[in-house]
Parts: C-alpha cells; structure tokens; sequence
C-alpha cells in the first residue's frame, strides 16, 4: 500500500515538474509595436544629424542672422504622387516670409521637444522656442515651431511643416506631450549611459 502511495506521489511531481517546464519553456511574444520599418531603422547618426540641423537653424536666428537661418529650409512634397521627390530650398516669398517671422520673434533659446521618426517624407521635431531671457516661471515667453525632416538619399534635410498645404504631423496633437515625456527619458538614459563610459 505504501509502494502505491509512493508512486501516486511520484506521478504527481513528475506531472507538476512537466507542466512547469512546459509553462516556463513558452516564447513570450513580443509586444506589438506601431514603430514603422523606417522608425525601427533609424540610428543614433540620424538623430545627431537631425539635432544638428536643428540646433543650426536656432544658432543662425538666436544670433539674428536671419537669412542664413531661414535658407537652411526646405520644402517637402505633400502630394501622394510626389512625396519621394527632393525637398525644394524656400522660394523668394517663402524665405521673405520665414526672415520677417524670425525678425518679429527675435529667438533667444531653444529646447527640442521631441523627434519623431515615421517614413523617408514623413518626421517630426517639436521645439519649445524661448522669445525671453526667462525660460521658466511667469515671466517666460515662449512658442512652438513644428519641423519635418526628410531623409532624401540619405541626407537630412529640414523642411518647414505646412499645414495649409495639407502637411500634417506625424504625433496625434492629444498625444504630444506623453511623446516628449518618452524622448526626455530616452535622452536622460542616453546621457547617463554616455557619462558612464567616461568613468
């Protein structure tokens, strides 16, 4: 009797440790993903190369060379049957348009945001501009200036957002700010990584 009993609890162990196993030895799937093939491809080469551009852009208009600034940007394609083509430099009325708005703004410091990866034609960078000396408190003056640059070839190129020609973000607008939050924690992480490799 106490042989049947053994060997009942034998099985039993065998069959938990088997089912363990089983359960344990199971792939976790990944967890879906909205990144594109283009986003997932991206590098740290071509988020230096889209900050440098940018940081650029503001260098220009914090220090008023206005025209220099404003013929670092393009113009992308916004039609379907286009949006492969090389992004365009501003035309006359463009460029007066951009030199007159830097003028009035009269920049005094930036902060990105965020950069958004989606497609070749289709990214997005989100910065806070500061019009004042002040960049926290009640006193800070600040806007917003949405770019969209294009990967063409393989150079980036830093083309205006022009929402009246039908151009639109890449960041659903109710989703921006948790988009920043996620950047921020991703550079952080970066830098933290950076200055360990320094030690």
């Amino acid at each position: 009797m106490k042989h049947i009993f053994k060997s009942q609890y034998a099985l039993a162990i065998a069959v938990a440790i088997v089912m363990f196993a089983a359960v344990g030895c199971k792939q976790k799937k990944p967890a879906p993903t909205n990144e594109t093939g283009f986003e997932l491809s991206m590098t740290n080469a071509d988020s230096t190369a889209v900050v440098q551009l940018v940081d650029q852009f503001f260098g220009y208009a914090e220090n008023e060379c206005y025209t220099e600034a404003a013929a670092m940007l393009f113009s992308a394609q916004t039609e379907s049957d286009s949006l492969y083509l090389e992004p365009e430099p501003l035309d006359n009325r463009q460029l007066d348009i951009m030199i007159g708005k830097l003028k009035a703004l009269k920049i005094k410091s930036h902060h990105i945001d965020y950069i958004k990866f989606n497609e070749t034609y289709l990214n997005e960078v989100k910065c806070t501009v500061f019009l004042s000396e002040e960049v926290e408190g009640p006193n800070a003056i600040r806007t917003v200036f949405y770019f969209k640059p294009v990967d063409y070839m393989g150079a980036w190129k830093l083309c205006v957002m022009d929402s009246p020609s039908g151009d639109h973000g890449v960041v659903d607008p109710s989703k921006r700010d948790s988009v920043t939050n996620s950047y921020e924690g991703e550079m952080r992480e970066k830098n933290l990584k950076k200055l360990e490799s320094k030690k």
